[in-house]
């Protein structure tokens, strides 16, 4: 037997393995993040959302006080859809902080780009993030 001959199958094999690994990998990978305040940092699902998503999930990290979730249009200062989270938080020991998900429905949107705000405060302190790029939302 050559050595092409029992080469070929184990090449195979480790094909289908990078393959199946790579296919199976989380979408978290593509999930847009935040620049601005490391206090409430936080996270979306996706960075394009198409026709059939619902929601944009948003995860982050906050202070007891929790924050508020904010949706804007590009080029419109004012927030189409705001979520103030303020229970349903847990503590992360290992963190130092608080984390949250929450969802900001998709009903009724147009097409176009959006940005995330997440606006917190502790103490006198006010805290502000926002993502890196717009989102999509494709109709």
């Amino acid at each position: 037997m050559s050595l092409s001959k029992r080469a070929l199958p184990c090449l195979l094999i480790v094909a289908f393995i990078l393959v199946g690994v790579f296919s199976l990998s989380s979408t978290k990978a593509f999930a847009m993040s935040s620049k601005g305040s490391p206090e409430i940092a936080f996270h979306t699902d996706a960075n394009t959302y198409t026709k059939t998503a619902t929601t944009i999930d948003v995860y982050g990290i906050c202070n007891s006080n929790g924050v508020s979730v904010q949706l804007y249009k590009k080029g419109n200062n004012n927030a189409i859809r705001i979520v103030d989270v303020y229970k349903g938080m847990t503590y992360n020991k290992s963190l130092g902080a608080f984390t949250y998900k929450t969802s900001i429905s998709l009903k009724g949107l147009s097409a176009g780009q959006y940005d995330v705000c997440v606006y917190g405060y502790w103490s006198w302190k006010d805290y502000r993030a926002e993502l890196q790029h717009y989102l999509t939302i494709q109709r």
